[in-house]
């Protein structure tokens, strides 16, 4: 047994292991409750999911669940796997050997990032589509192989293959990828190319239509389409202010990404943000040097297609995703700057010098890359036991299911769509109100007890009980205070 072997078995055990101890046993938001829901019941025409349908990401899933019969492990399981992944063909593409201590420092940096390990988690298909996408850039622009000696199994169609089944887990994961498709399309096998990853993408899109039929998924497709782009996207059409915008990219990366401060986090956020900055500085033109080297794929061709397709990417989340209300967008950039982070505290940590001054910069390095890896490791910990904890919408919905059980009169429960479709969901029984324009609060003035209002309270009535219920938005952007209100 190789010591490579071995590094990577305690790497898959480690993954696996530390995301089906982190399980979530509960809906933290509408979207895991639309994946929670296709476990049951798969059905495009309900968004259950929402379109894109995320057929592969499903079906997977619910492989998982048959075997463990509980969908919060499927999801977990999943997505330590996912992780596992995203180390293997990170340290691939980088060309870092796991055993070195470049490819350790590597891994941990990755293993203990705080967005990825909270996506390991979440009833969603954005940690899965990362690993794949990964490996698809992975086989396209690696010169692994002869394509004299096996053409008809040549690397780059692996990657055309994996490409096409991306697809069917996130789409919208495509701009990235785009580039090293195209590159690989100027080869004179572009024909065979093309048929791959046609099968991939067929291998999904043909038992798709099988169940949802024809009509029914072009339908939500254009529904779902205009919707996301011109009403409910958070692209920019529907929320234009650009310098918000690239503020919460950054934030997203930054604060969200490697969990470095921002205002309001905890003080140790403060600590770790320093100690980074200090081991970039020190590193900076080697640290460039070293991505430009690692990163630059088939040179003969077209340099930096990986680099293209994350300046691509971050140009389409800008433009077309809802990057103000959700971090999860910049995932796919993670990968890339923590190998980066990486090379720089192993740049730092050097080869000892035993005297005078080397010697003090040299247990300098090790201190504070030690310090560094501590605290960021403390972060994230925090960060996956705070999301083992309910969700400010999450506490709500149990709020109202032991209410319901007290109350005599049926509740009536006030609020806009979105979180009146989640307690439904959940079978909080009540008569629900949809909140929508200023129309609707008149059909209130009627009901005079069994009244709640979620958000904001009515202004012609003092409210009997008031209660607010929160969580760390870092664990989840969306709804991270929620007030309820009793008339």
């Amino acid at each position: 047994m190789t010591t490579e072997f071995r590094v990577w078995s305690i790497v898959l055990i480690s993954c696996i292991g530390s995301r089906l101890l982190s399980t979530i046993y509960y809906i933290e938001d509408l979207d895991s409750l639309r994946f929670a829901l296709s476990m049951v019941d798969y059905d495009v025409a309900k968004l259950q999911p929402h379109f894109p349908a995320y057929p592969v990401f499903c079906w997977t899933a619910k492989l998982f669940y048959v075997v463990t019969r509980r969908y919060a492990l499927a999801f977990s399981l999943l997505g330590g796997l996912s992780t596992f992944f995203i180390i293997l063909f990170t340290l691939k593409i980088a060309k870092i050997q796991s055993n070195t201590s470049l490819g350790k420092i590597a891994i941990f940096v990755i293993f203990a990032n705080p967005l990825l390990w909270l996506m390991g988690n979440r009833y969603m298909p954005d940690i899965m589509g990362v690993a794949c996408l990964l490996a698809s850039l992975y086989f396209m622009t690696s010169q692994t192989g002869s394509r004299k000696h096996n053409p008809l199994c040549c690397t780059n169609c692996v990657g055309f293959l994996i490409a096409g089944i991306l697809l069917g887990i996130r789409l919208s994961y495509l701009p990235l990828l785009a580039p090293a498709l195209l590159i690989r399309l100027k080869h004179p096998e572009r024909l065979k190319y093309i048929m791959v990853g046609t099968i991939g993408i067929l291998v999904w899109l043909i038992p798709l239509f099988w169940i949802t039929g024809w009509n029914t998924l072009t339908t939500v497709a254009q529904a779902q389409g205009h919707g996301h782009f011109s009403d409910f996207g958070g692209t920019v059409s529907t929320h234009p202010e650009l310098w918000l915008r690239l503020t919460k990219i950054f934030e997203s990366i930054w604060a969200d990404g490697f969990g470095l401060y921002w205002r309001g986090r905890h003080l140790i956020t403060v600590c770790t943000a320093i100690l980074i900055g200090i081991i970039v500085i020190f590193n900076w033109q080697t640290l460039k040097k070293w991505m430009a080297e690692k990163f630059s794929g088939d040179n003969s061709i077209l340099p930096n297609p990986i680099f293209i397709g994350c300046t691509v990417y971050l140009i389409w989340i800008f433009l077309g995703q809802n990057v103000i209300h959700k971090s999860r967008h910049v995932l796919p950039l993670l990968p890339f700057l923590a190998s980066g982070i990486a090379s720089a505290c192993n740049r730092m940590t050097g080869p000892p010098i035993n005297q005078g001054k080397g010697r003090f910069r040299y247990i300098f390095a090790w201190s504070t890359v030690t310090t560094f890896l501590l605290c960021y490791s403390y972060v994230t910990i925090n960060i996956v036991v705070q999301h083992t904890k309910q969700t400010a919408i999450a506490q709500i919905h149990e709020y109202l299911r032991d209410k319901q059980l007290e109350q005599v009169n049926q509740l009536h429960v006030v609020s806009v769509p979105l979180i009146t479709y989640y307690l439904a969901a959940q079978a909080v029984e009540a008569i629900y109100v949809p909140i929508q324009s200023e129309a609707d609060l008149a059909q209130l003035d009627e009901l005079e007890t069994g009244l709640v209002v979620i958000g904001s309270h009515l202004s012609n009535r003092e409210p009997k009980i008031e209660k607010t219920f929160y969580h760390n938005p870092y664990v989840n952007r969306m709804w991270p205070e929620l007030s309820l209100f009793e008339y």
